[in-house]
């Protein structure tokens, strides 16, 4: 490519501009369902190249380990594990990214329980794209992806976390992120 060309290619990107609101909300879904559809392709690579392994559970405890690494990020801006609670544990996993591509919403944040409703899932998408069943979609959130979730909370003792419903349930409910305190560790 000549000189000429790449200035044309990198000027027609607009680097300089402001990027709006759907701009920003195009790239961080594309980028989640990348991360998605690439995860679903090393499933699937490790079902076909390797039968022997439970391609399951590999993927789940990948999830597991990611969930392990943000939840400790959320510790230490906390000042210690010990000091969060259910506010701090859904806010600390809630970003500008997450409220627009997952359409979320806080529905409850007190010191005793916080809940967070995401109405859309390009998780879901991605497989939906990919041809996936129904039943696969539900397996691959709830037994596979949904383990990072459930990891972000493991640094927390005060906290425990649900998903009473998921976007991938497909009954349109929606996932209902539920972060409770547990029993005996209220807040002095």
């Amino acid at each position: 490519m000549s000189q000429e060309k790449i200035k044309e290619f990198i000027d027609g990107m607009h680097l300089d501009q402001d990027v709006s609101i759907e701009e920003f909300h195009r790239a961080v879904k594309a980028a989640y369902k990348d991360r998605s559809t690439q995860i679903y392709f090393i499933w699937k690579a490790l079902k076909e190249l390797y039968p022997e392994v439970d391609a399951n559970k590999v993927i789940r405890a990948g999830s597991y380990a990611f969930g392990l690494y943000q939840g400790n990020k959320i510790a230490k801006a906390c000042g210690g594990g010990e000091n969060v609670g259910p506010q701090e544990a859904l806010l600390g996993q809630t970003s500008k990214g997450g409220l627009l591509v997952f359409e979320q919403e806080i529905q409850e944040l007190t010191d005793q329980k916080a809940v967070k409703l995401f109405r859309a899932c390009p998780h879901v998408e991605a497989l939906q794209e990919l041809g996936e069943s129904p039943e696969t979609i539900r397996m691959f959130c709830r037994d596979m992806l949904g383990a990072c979730d459930y990891a972000i909370c493991a640094p927390f003792p005060n906290v425990s976390i649900d998903f009473p419903t998921t976007v991938a349930d497909g009954e349109g409910q929606g996932c209902a992120m539920t972060i409770c305190r547990k029993d005996g560790s209220a807040k002095e």
